[in-house]
């Protein structure tokens, strides 16, 4: 065999490596949002809404602060990647040492920042008096949390950079399922919302171990030491570091506009109605989320070794795998918000407030998650023109809304969300047309492979309500008795509706003969 034919196997086995790791990822996010839908509830049984709203706003806060690691992640992902193919473990050495050492003074200086403008944030948010001692120890709490795991949870990234994803894969869902219990159990201690804060904190101290370990049995001879700190190195990190910082900072505004702005807007107990109504559709999106963290690592490995050609392949998995996923979730949730959000929380008022967010929330989410793969692939390989270009066309796009908003009829909060998310998807899809062609050279697959498979899933979600119209007048258990048919047939129909439309023709062919083998229709 041939240095070429070397090349290529090596490619074609990085590549299927990806797509394995894509899916296994896929479960993961899969029964992650199976614990996150199932805690807001019993959080709210123990908790009223002004101390869940305090919650909702920690990790608006977190996450405008935890965009100061971004740009080292992306550091140690292509660095780490660089090194290992040279086997260099010194030199990731280095790399840790200087970046932990410096994402530790700049977390330092972040939390003390936080603790200085605790007064004006309080203010900010409409925080009662009588709220204010629990909130300060919320949102220093969940900051220190945060911003340790953002010093100390560089081995993560290294798990990935020397393809060792899955493992680290398996830290994380073994640490959200310990978190769920530590919630569980806390709440029903009568901890409230501290409990959550506890279990937040159980989390990240377990995952950074894990991965720690994890990291040091794939890299024998890995130090981490005051010594290897590298001033040479600093550069790379606040250099594009610093670009990847900015974007993601630009990005989590923009994520979190809609609770923000509700908050400011509207009051805080509009930011809790907004957090609840985003917890099942930024749950359900999240289950393809992983197919763009797979393609970040894996574009940064294939291109700091040259392989164009996987590089390609990442990127058309990624894409499948993500249209895939959003269009089995997204649409029903949009059309059957009602009784899904009063199966959910019960019959009431919040539940009245909700169910019309949720759909809304959606249907922008499901527009901006179709952007993942594309962005994931250019940040792989270190750039960073996509990202500022659709952050360009977002900030256009929400300051349309307000203005819409605010010139409109009535300032209410669904009319809020209404313009956000209308303005969200025109901008993703602008975006989406853009910068496809760019990384593929032609527009060719856009329309059949993204557009069409997400619109037909609407439309069939669409059908079925409008067959079935499910209207729930009772709680809970009628709630669920009502979406059980529509369940039932959704998953078979648009199962059947994605397959031809995302699938190979090998592909297709090797699933229906799979399907066929007597094996599978054995009875006991």
């Amino acid at each position: 065999m041939n240095s070429e034919q070397t090349s290529g196997a090596r490619s074609a086995c990085a590549t299927g490596s990806s797509a394995g790791d894509m899916l296994f990822g896929t479960g993961g996010k899969l029964l992650y949002a199976a614990t996150r839908v199932a805690l807001p509830p019993l959080a709210l049984a123990h908790m009223g809404l002004a101390d869940y709203g305090l919650w909702a706003a920690c990790f608006v806060l977190v996450g405008y602060v935890g965009m100061a690691a971004s740009g080292f992640t992306l550091v140690y992902l292509r660095s780490t990647a660089r090194h290992h193919a040279q086997d260099d473990v010194a030199a990731i050495g280095r790399l840790l040492s200087t970046g932990m050492l410096a994402m530790g003074a700049v977390a330092l200086a972040l939390l003390a920042a936080l603790w200085l403008a605790l007064p004006a944030l309080l203010d900010l948010f409409g925080v009662a008096e009588t709220q204010r001692a629990l909130a300060r120890w919320l949102w220093l709490g969940t900051l220190a949390v945060f911003l340790a795991d953002m010093s100390l949870g560089a081995f993560g990234s290294v798990l990935h950079a020397i393809g060792r994803v899955r493992q680290e894969q398996k830290v994380w869902v073994i640490a959200f399922l310990f978190e769920t219990a530590l919630i569980v159990g806390l709440l029903l201690a009568g901890w409230g919302v501290l409990g959550m804060l506890a279990a937040f904190a159980g989390r990240y101290v377990f995952s950074i171990g894990a991965n720690a370990v994890l990291a040091w049995r794939a890299l024998p001879g890995l130090r981490i030491r005051w010594r290897d700190f590298d001033r040479t190195l600093l550069r790379g990190f606040f250099g594009y570091g610093a670009g990847m910082q900015l974007s993601g900072l630009i990005a989590t505004a923009l994520h979190s506009a809609d609770r923000l702005l509700a908050g400011v807007l509207l009051g805080p107990h509009a930011m809790a109605l907004v957090d609840l109504a985003a917890k099942l559709p930024t749950t359900a999106g999240s289950i393809s989320s992983s197919a763009s963290t797979v393609a970040v690592s894996s574009s940064a490995r294939h291109d700091v070794q040259g392989q164009s050609a996987a590089l390609q392949q990442v990127y058309r998995d990624a894409s499948r795998i993500t249209v895939a996923g959003l269009a089995m979730a997204l649409p029903f949730l949009a059309w059957f918000a009602e009784p899904i959000a009063r199966a959910w929380l019960g019959q009431g008022e919040v539940q009245a407030a909700v169910a019309p967010l949720l759909a809304l929330l959606a249907v922008g989410l499901h527009a901006h998650m179709l952007t993942g793969p594309v962005n994931a692939v250019s940040r792989g390989r270190g750039s960073l023109r996509a990202d500022f270009s659709y952050h360009g066309l977002r900030i256009i796009a929400l300051a349309a809304a307000l203005a819409v908003w605010w010139l409109g009829p009535a300032r209410s909060l669904p009319a809020l969300l209404l313009a956000m998310v209308g303005a969200q998807a025109l901008a993703a899809v602008a975006y989406l047309t853009y910068a496809h062609r760019r990384l593929c050279g032609a527009w060719t697959g856009l329309v059949s492979r993204v557009l069409l498979p997400t619109l037909a899933a609407h439309a069939l979600a669409g059908a079925l309500h409008a067959v079935l119209s499910p209207v729930p007048v009772g709680g809970r258990a009628d709630a669920i008795a009502a979406l059980a048919l529509p369940a039932l047939l959704w998953l078979p129909a648009a199962a059947a509706l994605l397959a031809p439309l995302l699938l190979s023709g090998a592909e297709r062919h090797a699933l229906v003969q799979y399907l066929l083998r007597p094996r599978l229709w054995r009875t006991a």
